[in-house]
C-alpha cells in the first residue's frame, strides 16, 4: 500500500509540475504575443519616422533649390530661359537648333549640352561642375540627361505604336525614315552583340525592352555584306547614328564639333559620333561617282535620305579634256 501511495503522490506532484509548466508556457506565449505587439508598434513608429525624415529631407532640398534659383547669376538666367523654351515648345527640353535658329536658341542649346557634360562629371565623383540643387531643379522640369536613352525610349514607343497599327516591325524608309533607321540599327547591333562584336552598342536592358514588345531581331531580307565595305560603310547603322547626332545637336556639321572636342571644348555624348566624319567622307565620294554615272555604293534613295538630314554635297568638277578650246583658254590666261 505504501508503494501505491508513493506512486500516487508522485503522480500528483507530476501533475502539479505539468500544470506549472503549462502555466509558464501560457505566460511565455502571452509574453511573445505582447512582444510581437510591441515590435509591431515599434516598427510602425520606425516606418513613420523614416517617412517623416524623408519628407523633411525633400523639403530641405526643395528649399535649397528654391533659394538657389532666387540668386542672380548666369546659370539661373539660362535655367529660366530653358523653362520658357519648354513652355513655348510643347514641353521640349532638348533645344534642337539648326543653321536658321537665332543666336539665343543656339546659346541655350549649348548651355543644355554643357549641363549634360557637367552631370557626367558629377556622377563620376567630380562635383565641382554642377551643384546638387541645380540637378534637382533640372530634374523638376524633366531635363534629359542622356539624349541617346531618350531617343531610344521614344523609338521603342514609336515602334510599339507602328506594330499595333501595321502588325509588323519592318518599317519602310518611305513611310518613316527615323523609325526604319532605328529598326535597322538595333538589328545590326544585336547581330554584332551575338557575334561578340561591339557589345556596348545595345545593352541587355534595351534588348529586354524590345523583347517585351515582341520585336523580331532578324532582317526581313538577309544579305551578305562584302568585307571590304562592311567596316567602313554600314549605311543603315551610320545614318541612324547621324540622325541621333542631328536630334541632339540640331545639325549635321560633324567636323565642326569634332574640332571643338579635340580642343577639349565639351565631349560627344556617344563615342560613335567620332566616326561620323569617316562615314560622311565616304558617302560624299560615292555621291560624286553616282553623279558622273560610275558604279557607286549609294543610290538616289540614300542620297535623298542624307540630303533630308541636311548633308551638303559638292557637285563633281568636270575634268579638263585637253582639247583645242582648253589650250586656247590656257594660252589666253598666260597672255593675261
Amino acid at each position: 500500500m505504501s508503494s501505491i501511495q508513493e506512486i500516487k503522490a508522485l503522480v500528483t506532484t507530476s501533475e502539479h509540475e505539468v500544470q506549472i509548466a503549462k502555466d509558464a508556457v501560457k505566460a511565455t506565449e502571452r509574453g511573445i504575443e505582447e512582444a510581437y505587439e510591441r515590435n509591431r508598434i515599434a516598427r510602425a513608429n520606425h516606418d513613420g519616422l523614416v517617412i517623416k525624415l524623408a519628407n523633411l529631407k525633400a523639403q530641405f532640398k526643395e528649399q535649397i533649390m528654391e533659394d538657389g534659383l532666387k540668386e542672380s547669376n548666369r546659370w539661373n538666367e539660362m535655367y529660366y530661359k530653358l523653362l520658357q523654351w519648354k513652355e513655348s515648345h510643347d514641353g521640349d527640353v532638348l533645344v534642337p537648333v539648326d543653321k536658321d535658329s537665332d543666336e539665343d536658341a543656339k546659346k541655350l542649346s549649348r548651355w543644355v549640352i554643357n549641363q549634360r557634360s557637367a552631370y557626367k562629371y558629377f556622377i563620376n565623383g567630380d562635383t565641382k561642375h554642377i551643384k546638387d540643387h541645380r540637378i534637382d531643379a533640372l530634374n523638376k522640369i524633366g531635363f534629359v540627361w542622356c539624349v541617346a536613352d531618350h531617343v531610344f525610349q521614344a523609338n521603342v514607343e514609336g515602334l510599339k505604336q507602328y506594330h499595333a497599327e501595321n502588325n509588323k516591325f519592318d518599317v519602310p524608309v518611305n513611310e518613316n525614315q527615323k523609325l526604319a533607321a532605328f529598326v535597322s540599327r538595333v538589328r545590326t547591333a544585336y547581330a554584332n552583340k551575338q557575334g561578340g562584336r561591339a557589345e556596348h552598342d545595345l545593352t541587355d536592358e534595351q534588348i529586354t525592352q524590345l523583347d517585351a514588345i515582341g520585336f523580331k531581331w532578324g532582317f526581313k531580307n538577309s544579305r551578305k555584306r562584302t568585307t571590304s565595305t562592311s567596316t567602313a560603310f554600314d549605311f543603315d547603322t551610320q545614318i541612324a547614328i547621324l540622325q541621333e547626332f542631328k536630334d541632339e545637336y540640331g545639325h549635321t556639321k560633324v567636323n565642326k564639333l569634332i574640332k571643338e572636342w579635340q580642343k577639349g571644348e565639351g565631349e560627344p555624348s556617344k563615342k560613335e559620333y567620332r566616326r561620323l566624319p569617316v562615314f560622311l567622307t565616304f558617302v560624299r565620294k560615292e555621291y560624286i561617282l553616282f553623279e558622273v554615272g560610275q558604279p557607286s555604293l549609294i543610290d538616289a534613295e540614300k542620297i535623298k535620305a542624307l540630303t533630308k538630314l541636311g548633308v551638303e554635297w559638292k557637285k563633281p568638277q568636270r575634268k579638263n579634256t585637253g582639247g583645242e578650246s582648253s589650250r586656247k583658254e590656257k594660252s589666253k590666261t598666260k597672255i593675261e
